[in-house]
């Protein structure tokens, strides 16, 4: 589980309460895997690609409108994570393997989640927030 103190914080508000969101998804996800609920494994890992898509939409777009100089990298780390996503939710679809499951939020999804937001987010937060002050958005 992932808990609020260890959820890196960015210099822009609605960033950060859409990573609080997002956690709080995995930490349901993690749960329903414990428990083994089939169903409810299922349900949250849609919502969590849904939301994930969502916020790396949201994300894009403003890093567009600002012209910010590693749009490209970033863009390609959010796209490698959802077709990661896509591809473990495939996988539970088919198998309804939780052992696998958990070990993938375990080793990868959290660690990565934390480490996106503490690098690629901290520095995409900072320049928004730059080219917000100067008014350098398009």
């Amino acid at each position: 589980m992932i808990t609020q103190e260890q959820l890196p914080m960015v210099t822009i508000a609605d960033m950060n309460d859409t990573h609080l969101e997002e956690m709080l998804l995995i930490n349901r996800l993690e749960t329903a895997v414990m428990e083994e609920d089939l169903e409810a494994v299922s349900k949250t890992l849609q919502e969590l690609i849904e939301h994930t898509s969502i916020h790396f939409c949201d994300e894009e777009k403003k890093m567009e409108e600002t012209a910010f100089p590693e749009f490209k990298s970033h863009k390609g780390e959010h796209d490698r994570h959802l077709h990661e996503l896509d591809s473990i939710a495939s996988y539970f679809k088919k198998n309804k393997d939780t052992h696998a499951l958990s070990a993938y939020i375990r080793g990868n999804l959290g660690p990565w989640f934390l480490h996106h937001i503490e690098t690629m987010d901290t520095m995409t937060a900072a320049y928004l927030q730059q080219a917000a002050v100067q008014g350098t958005a398009k």
